[in-house]
């Protein structure tokens, strides 16, 4: 029976990036915008990795990026990732009070995670929050869907999995979780309406801080 619901972030609970933000970034390094979207994904895996940000910003901007600039850059793509989906949040919410336990599964650089991790409306729905940063690990990788299912102290068989990738969606596949693929929160919502979630969510949520940081030393 599946009693716990491992949720990624983007674009599941956050919206897409807007189109504006990684061109106003591209103005602000003197970029066109194609080239920098371009480098920008190119090199983000490492950033979500626990990448220190000024070496992130230097590979995408190809010089080093410091003091203001760096700043303002951490600033427009932190602003362009935490724009909540609401409809989201309100089918993880229903499936919550049902006694779904909600644990948070986030590829994501440091800036992103500090925010998300304050944000009171994911404290009160998630009682452990997972980011890649932290974990020194991403997904697709088969090892943070391992790490993850360790720390919440739940089976594959326990555990539906939410995410927008299809890459990650068959990682978590072939270990045996289930999987809903993301494409909106109306779907998401007919989806969970037909678990039967055993209620012990609500029971077993002060066992878990809201966010279980890395035991890896920084980088």
């Amino acid at each position: 029976m599946t009693t716990h619901l491992l949720v990624d972030y983007g674009e599941v609970i956050c919206v897409a990036q807007p189109t504006v933000a990684a061109a106003g970034m591209a103005v602000h390094v003197g970029m066109a915008p194609e080239e920098f979207l371009e480098r920008y994904w190119h090199f983000r895996e490492e950033y979500d990795r626990g990448q220190d940000a000024r070496d992130y910003w230097a590979e995408v901007v190809g010089r080093p990026v410091l003091g203001e600039e760096l700043a303002e850059l951490r600033r427009q793509d932190l602003a362009g990732n935490i724009h909540l989906n609401f409809e989201t949040i309100s089918a993880l919410r229903t499936a919550h009070r049902r006694g779904a336990r909600l644990t948070l599964l986030s590829n994501a650089p440091q800036d992103l995670a500090e925010a998300v991790g304050n944000f009171s409306i994911m404290r009160e729905l998630f009682s452990l929050m997972l980011f890649s940063c932290e974990l020194r690990m991403v997904k697709p990788g088969e090892q943070i869907f391992e790490t993850a299912l360790a720390l919440t102290e739940t089976t594959p068989a326990e555990t539906l999995f939410i995410d927008d990738r299809p890459d990650n969606i068959e990682t978590a596949a072939r270990l045996g979780l289930g999987t809903h693929l993301f494409t909106g929160a109306a779907a998401l919502s007919a989806e969970l309406e037909r678990l039967p979630f055993s209620g012990i969510g609500q029971t077993r949520r002060s066992w878990w801080p809201a966010r279980r940081r890395s035991p890896l030393p920084a980088k």
